[in-house]
């Protein structure tokens, strides 16, 4: 009797597991759903084995070329760069002959800055170039604007690129800054540009993204940094490199790049054997989550350190004064409000400590806790919005104005 029992115990589990799995395998074939290339997801996690994103990029090339006139464009130093002379199509940004941000009458910047004029160029990602606001709304021009007020002559060029990483940030001074001579070059230091730069194309990084491009990245060779990917793969190239994609010559500096996740198997049959191993691989990956972008002994660490190193270094060189601004994005400005520390906190006190670094930290977290931390970010996306704009603008002119 008692082994009647036992056999009954192990019947009941086994049944309650079984349904479980069946019960967990419904649910996600009802809830998942399936991109134009054949990548499955779960709410927004893709599932093994993902797919080369081919159908959607030749869909978007085509809507590329059709326009010729997109606010972005291709370009073989940087990957993309603002086109000269252009507007967005939301309206919202206009850039001049120079491929600077400027205001809708799109003054242009000329070659030498004008007698006793301060000229700033301001270099980063799309949180430099003011995504989502007007330019009269963007930090760079709240900057100029209060160092004028202040009785300062100071011209601020906005050099910043939507989605750049560390990296491209320093070759757009390069290619389009130091050309006009700024006295003053200040980097907008957002720490996903960290991540960033270690990647190839932009669609491997980033799957949803409308930027369509590669981009350069910096690599070590014989204890140096070195180029590679320049000039940068056209973008109608990069439908070949998918489809052939572990013959690519520098496939192996892709970092968001893992084979596995490209691999089929009949166990990817069940979508919650793909939801189980796609989750428990991206975890444990040291390419994805397990892998500390920010650790002194990364190679990501490493290699945007020397980056910023040979920012310095250039700017100096022609004799400009380089300095960093901390661009703090919701999760940061979370933790810092939770009285936590930040995931790169590290590398923000290095970063203190060997170049002159302005943080608006703490007057962002002022204003969250006098008003709303909603108050400091766009309804349409996570960039900062007039008010987080107005902030970060006027704690720079603030530390400009300063005595030294």
């Amino acid at each position: 009797m008692a082994n009647n029992g036992k056999r009954s115990r192990v019947a009941l589990i086994f049944v309650s597991v079984l349904f479980t799995l069946i019960g967990g395998e419904l649910i996600l074939r009802v809830i998942s759903h399936s991109d134009m290339d054949g990548n499955m997801y779960v709410a927004d996690r893709r599932v093994r084995p993902f797919q080369f994103p081919i159908k959607s990029l030749e869909k978007k090339l085509e809507t590329y070329v059709e326009k010729g006139t997109s606010y972005t464009r291709y370009d073989p130093d940087l990957g993309w760069a603002v086109r000269p002379s252009s507007q967005s199509e939301n309206g919202l940004y206009f850039s001049n002959s120079a491929g600077v941000r400027t205001s809708s009458s799109r003054q242009e910047t000329p070659v030498e800055p004008l007698p006793g004029t301060l000229r700033i160029a301001i270099f980063g990602d799309s949180f430099t170039h003011g995504d989502d606001v007007p330019y009269e709304e963007s930090w760079g021009a709240v900057l100029e604007k209060s160092m004028n007020e202040h009785g300062h002559r100071t011209e601020v060029i906005n050099l910043g690129g939507q989605g750049y990483a560390i990296d491209q940030a320093f070759l757009r001074w390069r290619k389009h800054g130091k050309p006009l001579h700024p006295h003053l070059v200040l980097f907008g230091f957002q720490n996903s540009n960290v991540k960033r730069s270690m990647n190839l194309i932009r669609l491997l990084y980033s799957p949803s993204t409308g930027i369509i491009f590669s981009k350069p990245r910096f690599i070590f060779k014989n204890d140096a940094i070195q180029l590679i990917n320049v000039p940068t793969a056209p973008p109608k190239n990069l439908i070949s490199i998918f489809k052939n994609f572990e013959n690519w010559e520098i496939r192996d500096n892709e970092f968001f790049y893992l084979k596995s996740n490209y691999e089929d198997s009949p166990i990817y049959q069940s979508r919650l054997a793909s939801f189980i191993i796609t989750g428990v691989a991206t975890k444990f990956s040291s390419r994805r989550k397990g892998y500390d972008f920010f650790a002194r002994d990364s190679m990501s660490r490493k290699i945007v350190w020397r980056i910023i190193e040979q920012f310095k270094r250039e700017v100096e060189k022609e004799g400009g004064r380089f300095m960093i601004v901390h661009l703090p994005t919701k999760k940061p400005i979370k933790r810092l409000q939770n009285g936590r520390d930040l995931k790169y906190h590290n590398l923000l006190e290095d970063l203190q400590a060997n170049f002159e670094l302005i943080d608006p930290s703490p007057e962002l977290i002022h204003h969250v806790n006098v008003s709303s931390f909603d108050d400091l970010f766009s309804d349409r996306s996570s960039h900062y919005s007039k008010v987080g704009n107005q902030v970060i603008g006027e704690v720079v002119a603030k530390t400009l104005l300063s005595p030294k």
